[in-house]
C-alpha cells in the first residue's frame, strides 16, 4: 500500500542531501587565539548546522615543520594533544567533521585524514603522501609515506568525499581519479603561508573543474613558529567552472554555505571529465 508520509520523508531526505550546508574555517596557529576561534566556531556551528565542516591540518598543535632538527618527545606532544582534541570535536554541531592528525604506526610518523559521525565515530581515511622540504616546511624529514599509497573515495550518506592534504593537491591526477571515481566534494586540509594564498586558490579552482566536485579547503591563520604568518583563507570552489563561492578571512574566520550536489553529478559528464584516457 502507497504511504505518502513515508515518500513525504524521503522526498524531504533527497533533497537535504542534494541540497547541504558544508563549513570551511581558519583557525589561529596561536594556542591562546585559538581557544577563542574554537568558541566563535561552536557557536557559529550551533547555528548554521552543517551537514560537513572542514578543518586545516594538523590544528591543534604547532606546526612541527617549522624546526628542521628533528624531535621525537614532540612527536609524542603533537599525537597526545590531537588526541586530546578528540572530545571536542565530538561536541561540534555537524554531522561530519573531517580533520588532520598525526599518528605513529609501525614506528611511522604520520599525516592522517579523518572523518568523525556520531553514528560511527573516527574513520580513516589516508595518510598524506607527498612532502615538501624547505624552510618552515620540512615535512620530508619529520613525516613517513604510509605504503601501499591510497586515493579512494569515501562514501558517506549520499554523498562521497576524496581528502588531498595540503601539498597532495598540487598532484592534479589525484583530483582526476578521484572525480572519475564519483565525489561530490574534494576535501584540502592545508597549512600554507600568506604569501601564496592566491596561487593555493588558484590550484583550488582547478582542482574543482579537474574533478568535477566542490574543493572545499581550510587553513591556518596567524602567525606562528618562528614569526611565520599564515596564510588562512578556506574556500569553497565548485564544480564546472571553479567560481569561487565562498572564502574565510581574519574578520569572518568562518563561512557556511549551501551547495547543490546535483552540480558535482552533472559535471562528471561534462567536460573533461568525459574525456576518457587510454594512458
Amino acid at each position: 500500500m502507497y504511504d505518502s508520509k513515508n515518500d513525504i520523508k524521503l522526498q524531504k531526505t533527497i533533497k537535504q542531501i542534494i541540497a547541504m550546508k558544508v563549513t570551511v574555517c581558519e583557525l589561529s596557529d596561536s594556542s591562546s587565539q585559538f581557544s577563542s576561534d574554537w568558541e566563535e566556531l561552536k557557536a557559529h556551528l550551533a547555528i548554521e548546522q552543517p551537514v560537513l565542516l572542514l578543518l586545516p591540518e594538523m590544528p591543534f598543535y604547532r606546526w612541527l615543520a617549522a624546526d628542521q632538527k628533528i624531535s621525537e618527545e614532540s612527536k609524542k606532544e603533537c599525537i597526545a594533544a590531537h588526541q586530546k582534541w578528540l572530545k571536542e570535536i565530538e561536541r561540534l554541531d555537524a554531522n561530519y567533521i573531517v580533520y588532520s592528525s598525526p599518528e605513529l604506526i609501525g614506528g611511522k610518523f604520520l599525516n592522517t585524514a579523518f572523518v568523525y559521525s556520531r553514528e560511527t565515530g573516527h574513520q580513516r581515511l589516508h595518510s598524506k603522501a607527498y612532502f615538501p622540504e624547505e624552510p618552515h616546511f620540512w615535512e620530508a624529514s619529520w613525516f613517513d609515506r604510509e605504503e601501499p599509497v591510497s586515493f579512494k573515495p569515501f562514501e558517506l550518506e549520499g554523498f562521497k568525499i576524496g581528502v588531498l592534504l595540503c601539498t597532495e593537491l598540487w598532484f592534479t591526477q589525484h583530483a582526476r581519479e578521484y572525480g572519475m571515481q564519483g565525489v561530490d566534494l574534494l576535501l584540502c586540509p592545508r597549512a600554507t603561508g600568506k604569501e601564496s594564498v592566491n596561487t593555493w586558490l588558484n590550484c583550488g579552482k582547478t582542482s574543482a573543474v579537474i574533478s568535477g566536485a566542490y574543493c572545499l579547503s581550510s587553513n591556518r591563520s596567524g602567525s606562528g613558529e618562528k614569526g611565520f604568518e599564515w596564510g588562512g583563507m578556506g574556500w569553497i570552489t565548485e564544480p564546472m567552472d571553479g567560481a569561487l563561492l565562498a572564502s574565510s578571512s581574519f574578520t569572518d574566520k568562518f563561512v557556511t554555505k549551501n551547495i547543490d550536489l546535483e552540480k558535482a553529478r552533472q559535471a562528471k559528464k561534462e567536460y573533461p571529465l568525459y574525456v576518457v584516457s587510454n594512458f
